[in-house]
């Protein structure tokens, strides 16, 4: 009879504690007027990085650079009063264009480039974008007539401000600043950034790797300098095409290099060989995406080829020739990558 009449007594106790302590906070409210569940937008939220400078023609993603300051999620971000440097309006920057966008995962595990299309599909995006996250955009259907303040322009960058907000209210984050570089298609480029012209009469792009390759006269060794590497685009398409020339410019048998993996040596389809060329067909850029694939270099940035042969060199010992390149074109179109041996061809044959 005690016994209930103590746990009784206890749970009265609880209830009235916990009532006190409800009108307490009801109170607290009242007096300090903090409401319980309202938006909090931090004064100190804002931009760590406030200068962007993206090449012109690609997708550049800038992430990470918006510091929240624990204000409430999600945060609404608009991009507002772009303009030029000198301080007039610009609108370049905000016209919307048509940009693909995958809605489903590439895996580099396509068979066709119908099953790469149907992954993705056409919107409307403006050139500079904020999205929810707060990061920014450029897309790469960009090009410099399009947003012709690029770095070296009469009229470099841009400046813009953002507005934040949330249920607790609106800042307004002034004076970024977006100073694009010029549009570079492939990469390694040898065009100046700023100019879009070769940096050098001299300045050449050359084979990432190569090895096991003697000269057909001399027997020396060469080296990747020997090779200069040319991108061409010769049209609208959807294909890439790789020749290999001697110094004279004539075409080398691409099946002299007979090692090669052609099936599978970038992620393209209907492959032609003449004597002359390989090509396929292929969708754009290249890499489609930054994902580590057997097309690829290790971090995905960079399609990579491999171009190969075997001979039997002196005393019957089996040689391999060998030539990388890893590379990026960002603009679609039919390209064309030619590899000129510049002083001699490789020794294909074997000896005897």
């Amino acid at each position: 009879m005690r016994q209930r009449f103590y746990k009784k007594n206890q749970m009265l106790l609880l209830l009235a504690i916990g009532l006190t302590a409800a009108s307490c906070l009801t109170a607290c409210k009242k007096w300090y007027g903090v409401p319980s569940d309202s938006d909090f937008l931090s004064d100190q939220a804002d931009y760590t990085t406030r200068s962007f400078s993206p090449t012109i023609g690609r997708t550049n993603l800038f992430s990470g650079a918006f510091n929240p300051d624990g204000s409430t999620q999600p945060l609404n971000f608009e991009i507002v009063n772009m303009r030029n440097s000198d301080g007039t309006p610009a609108t370049a920057p905000l016209q919307s264009v048509p940009t693909l966008v995958w809605t489903a995962a590439y895996s580099g595990l396509e068979t066709s480039i119908a099953e790469i299309e149907a992954k993705r599909h056409l919107e409307n995006h403006p050139i500079w974008e904020v999205r929810k996250s707060g990061q920014f955009i450029l897309y790469p259907q960009a090009n410099n007539s399009m947003l012709s303040n690029f770095q070296g322009s009469a009229k470099p960058g841009y400046i813009f401000d953002v507005k934040v907000s949330n249920g607790g209210g609106s800042r307004i984050l002034k004076n970024l600043t977006l100073n694009p570089y010029r549009e570079r298609p492939y990469d390694p480029s040898n065009l100046n950034a700023l100019t879009g012209a070769p940096a050098a009469a001299t300045d050449s792009i050359y084979p990432t790797v190569l090895s096991g390759m003697v000269g057909v006269n001399t027997r020396l060794a060469l080296i990747n300098t020997n090779v200069y590497v040319y991108f061409k685009r010769t049209g609208d398409g959807n294909s890439l095409t790789f020749k290999f020339l001697d110094p004279t410019k004539n075409p080398i048998n691409p099946a002299l290099f007979n090692t090669t993996k052609w099936a599978t040596l970038v992620h393209g389809f209907n492959m032609q060989m003449t004597d002359t060329y390989v090509k396929y067909d292929v969708a754009y850029p290249i890499p489609l995406v930054v994902l580590p694939t057997k097309y690829t270099i290790a971090d995905g940035t960079k399609a990579s080829v491999e171009f190969s042969y075997t001979r039997l060199g002196f005393n019957g010992i089996r040689e391999t020739g060998i030539m990388d390149f890893n590379f990026a074109i960002f603009r679609q179109g039919d390209w064309e990558i030619d590899f000129q041996f510049r002083n001699e061809i490789p020794r294909f044959q074997n000896e005897f």
